[in-house]
């Protein structure tokens, strides 16, 4: 959604004047925090969108927007998470992860990426193998039940821990769910490799034309997924870089 000024800025014009007044939900799923996220919401006002539902921090937190209220934490969502977690064990995996491959390979990410439900490292893929099955032993050890997710490119990667129940796609879910939206009405969009969860629902999603390669690797692996739409792929791989392939995608779907 974000990286072109002029494609966020034609999603905002559809979104505005023709999704928003069709009874649309939008829904921001991201990594960010939320501190982060309002700063980049008015870093990118005079084109970006305004979102009803904030999913962040990997799928550890759902905020839900009124004009009245602003910002309130889900706290259904975040009462879920607790379930086969503990914070305090995680962090001491991670610890001793990191004293196995030294603080030249491994490190913890700064504070405000870290909250009772995510423990985030930096790793470097020489020894990220190393660090996963070490992360995993621990946990086992411990009892304790995560999802492991590994995203970016290049020589370092982001390793976030969340609880079993966490997600990018657990949390779609949950406000698809509450909200009562249909499969086939659903429609999950991302670029990187850390959405593939989240794309690998049983809703309608898209593949931006900017993808990173092992989302488009991955994508190539599921293009024959069952789809809730009648006709329609459930996974498209759209011709249009970040929010011009959102909006390609929506006409593809018939929703736009």
């Amino acid at each position: 959604m974000v990286g072109d000024d002029a494609a966020t800025a034609a999603f905002k014009e559809w979104w505005e004047n023709e999704g928003l007044l069709r009874g649309g939900l939008l829904v921001y799923n991201t990594g960010r925090a939320l501190d982060s996220f309002k700063q980049l919401l008015a870093d990118k006002a005079h084109c970006l969108a305004h979102p009803d539902v904030l999913i962040s921090a990997v799928g550890t937190k759902v905020y839900n927007f009124t004009p009245k209220n602003g910002w309130q934490e889900d706290k259904g969502w975040a009462g879920q998470l607790d379930v086969g977690w503990r914070v305090e064990a995680v962090r001491e995996a991670a610890y001793a992860a990191l004293a196995n491959v030294s603080k030249d390979s491994m490190h913890f990410r700064p504070p405000d990426e870290q909250n009772d439900h995510k423990v985030t490292c930096g790793v470097n893929v020489g020894v990220l193998q190393k660090v996963l099955d070490q992360l995993q032993s621990s946990l086992d050890a411990a009892r304790v039940q995560a999802n492991i997710i590994v995203s970016g490119t290049g020589d370092w990667r982001f390793l976030d821990l969340v609880p079993i129940r966490a997600g990018k796609l657990q949390a779609l879910e949950y406000v698809r769910a509450s909200h009562r939206y249909p499969l086939s009405s659903t429609v999950a969009c991302g670029d990187s490799g850390n959405d593939i969860l989240m794309l690998s629902g049983r809703n309608l999603a898209i593949v931006v034309g900017n993808a990173q390669p092992d989302l488009v690797q991955w994508l190539e692996q599921h293009v024959s997924d069952e789809s809730p739409l009648p006709g329609k792929q459930r996974l498209l791989r759209s011709k249009g870089n970040e929010a011009y392939g959102i909006l390609e995608g929506l006409e593809y779907f018939g929703l736009k």
